[in-house]
């Protein structure tokens, strides 16, 4: 399959999440390979996180209810990349 492969998202998670279980819980989702979650910035009660997600096929609707039922949200989605092969540079 060639849909979905990599989604990067900016996300708003409460201080008090464990990052640990936020990417077990993605890690356990269909067709997911990969979760990396970086913190971005902290604030006393809130954590602002990059989380990528690579598979085959990806979801983005349940993985984007997977973070909201954690009680974190998407403030915007910052790559998507599908196809056969994933790019990892911009071709300027």
């Amino acid at each position: 399959m060639t849909g979905i492969r990599r989604l990067v998202l900016d996300v708003l998670k409460p201080g008090d999440l464990s990052l640990v279980d936020m990417a077990a819980d993605l890690g356990k989702l269909k067709n997911v390979q990969g979760v990396d979650i970086v913190v971005k910035d902290v604030d006393r009660r809130v954590e602002k996180v990059r989380i990528t997600v690579e598979g085959d096929d990806l979801d983005y609707s349940t993985i984007k209810k997977r973070i909201e039922d954690d009680g974190a949200s998407i403030q915007s989605v910052d790559r998507v990349s599908s196809g056969k092969e994933i790019i990892d540079k911009a071709c300027l």
